[in-house]
């Protein structure tokens, strides 16, 4: 496959440190320098990021991070990461990324700026990682890094995968690769050249109209921007591209009321859409857009045993189910239920501007406090779901009454998640980075290659790698968080996703998903990626999606959505 198609100007987001080698001569110029300094068992060379060069340059030839608790107590935690004349309170928020392989951290000091540290040794690198990993932990979770606390908040036996330690039974599946060696296929697979890039700066400007939400990109006719109390349809295009069909559906209930959504999918052949709106009155319904009479024709009522179950997530049962005629049933999502509608059951079919209830085909009830927020589906209808304490959950296609597998939370809530057609790969959006989880496991028994979606994994499956804006990408977005990531989207078994995006501010990131898993490796024992491409846009981004493979043969099409209505895409 090529490199998706990206309009703008598209870069590779990279800001290197001066050599090695420049090291001891930047000692040696500096007061209290020398190459004596080198000497420090856990201290490095501090660099400080140039904003108008966008370069690192030598602010201090020898320094010591060092890690201070100033809180009060054991159940009151507070450490400060002091590194040269800069200190601040240690979490997610100073965006830190290691690297082994260069002996080398990044973060963000807010107030002052962007610093990378290179240490003199592996051994100083190793003690700082270590140490900042427990107090980062202990601000956290306000408890001390003890063994004990540690398997109370990941888990019985996942302390050391959510610390990044892959377990020694650990599967790498290269299979849906193909063979290494062949030079020219690896470099049209992999280049970023900017001639990979068309510019349609200006995109489709949609007629005003309130802010977009979602982008709802069609496998068939038509494709969806979700903005406000309408949708506006674009036509898809053969070669990738969308033209605006300036047509705009309001969405209306029985009533005349206006109806604000803030999730869709399309179902039914891409014939309907589905919508779920947060307005009080209006959680317990899934409202039905038909796309050829362009109203809303049902308010379906989520209900169970005479109860009204509100929902905060809707997905199709499987990667392809939209583009299935008579397809009936949906998943639902609330707080602590994993819920199968039917919309065959129990109303029949819906009559024009009908309130029919939901058939309650399957499901399950959990214990309060499970906190679930987002979910995605396989090909075959696996389930994988987030939650806000972090977790990930993987339910098999046969039944969602107990998870297959589940993950711990690592300190962040988990706002979006998808995952791959062969259910082979999680991706789980965080505000700070995006979660990547490889499934594969071999099977107790048979010792067949499977995914933690069909066998109980645990800490078996590989350490989470985590995918990381560069501290001075995210001072640049000004602390915007990340949005939405999601893979390419794939449909058919076979076909393999080749890339990553998420929005985060007025940017899109791109991540190459086949470098992903070389880098990763755990041979390579590198757990957190920083190498994308950055698309900037004069305004927010409400979505960075993915044109259907259908209508760009080998390529892959980026589409990017703003919150004013603009939509960019390759082709286009």
């Amino acid at each position: 496959p090529h490199p998706p198609r990206t309009m703008g100007n598209a870069q590779v987001a990279k800001a290197e440190l001066p050599d090695d080698s420049d090291d001891a001569g930047a000692g040696a110029t500096t007061p209290n320098g020398g190459l004596a300094s080198r000497a420090s068992p856990n201290g490095g060379v501090l660099f400080k990021f140039d904003v108008p060069s966008e370069k690192y340059e030598v602010s201090a030839p020898n320094v010591t991070p060092e890690l201070t608790d100033n809180g009060d107590d054991d159940e009151a935690p507070r450490w400060i990461l002091e590194v040269g004349d800069v200190s601040f309170p240690v979490s997610d928020q100073c965006r830190l990324v290691s690297n082994h392989q260069a002996r080398r951290i990044d973060f963000f000091a807010p107030g002052s700026g962007v610093y990378a540290v290179r240490f003199h040794s592996d051994e100083g690198f190793a003690a700082f990682t270590d140490a900042y990993r427990d107090a980062l932990f202990e601000n956290t979770h306000r408890m001390r890094a003890s063994d004990e606390n540690k398997e109370k908040v990941y888990g019985v036996g996942m302390s050391a995968w959510a610390q990044g330690e892959d377990h020694p039974d650990a599967v790498w599946d290269p299979t849906d690769e193909r063979p290494p060696g062949d030079a020219d296929a690896d470099a049209a697979a992999d280049a970023m050249e900017e001639d990979d890039y068309e510019d349609d700066a200006n995109g489709h400007r949609t007629a005003s109209g309130e802010d977009v939400l979602d982008m709802k990109m069609g496998a068939l006719d038509n494709s969806f921007l979700v903005r406000g109390n309408a949708v506006d349809v674009f036509r898809n295009q053969a070669g990738g591209a969308l033209r605006d069909a300036n047509v705009r559906v309001s969405l209306k209930d029985a009533d005349g009321a206006f109806i604000t959504p803030t999730k869709g999918i399309l179902a039914d052949a891409e014939t309907s859409m589905l919508l779920l709106s947060p307005e009080t009155g209006r959680r317990d319904k899934i409202y039905q857009m038909d796309l050829e009479r362009e109203c809303v024709v049902s308010a379906w009522g989520c209900n169970k045993d005479g109860v009204d179950v509100p929902m905060t997530d809707i997905v199709t049962d499987s990667k392809s189910s939209q583009m299935e005629a008579g397809r009936g049933t949906f998943l639902g999502l609330d707080d602590n239920r994993l819920v199968r509608w039917d919309m065959r059951m129990e109303g029949g079919i819906a009559q024009t501007l009908a309130s029919p209830t939901l058939g309650y085909a399957d499901g399950h009830d959990f214990a309060r406090g499970t906190k679930f927020r987002c979910m995605a589906t396989t090909g075959d209808g696996c389930i994988a779901v987030g939650s806000e304490d972090g977790k990930i959950r993987l339910y098999s296609d046969k039944s969602m009454r107990q998870a297959k597998t589940s993950f711990p939370g690592l300190g962040a809530p988990i706002t979006a998640i998808d995952v791959t057609h062969d259910g082979k790969w999680i991706l789980a959006t965080t505000d700070t980075c995006l979660v990547l989880l490889h499934t594969c496991v071999r099977d107790a028994k048979s010792g067949d290659l499977t995914t933690g979606f069909k066998t109980r994994a645990g800490e078996r499956i590989p350490a989470p790698r985590l995918l990381k804006l560069k501290p001075e990408d995210a001072a640049k977005a000004k602390g915007a968080p990340l949005l939405k990531g999601k893979f390419t989207w794939v449909t058919e078994q076979g076909k393999q996703e080749r890339w990553i995006v998420a929005s985060c501010g007025t940017y899109s990131i791109l991540f190459n998903f086949r470098r992903v898993k070389a880098a990763t490796a755990p041979e390579r024992r590198l757990l957190e990626y920083t190498d994308y491409n950055v698309v900037a846009k004069d305004a927010q981004i409400a979505e960075s999606t993915f044109v259907h493979e259908k209508f760009t043969g080998n390529d892959t099409h980026l589409v990017i959505a703003t919150t004013k209505g603009d939509v960019f895409c390759a082709g286009g």
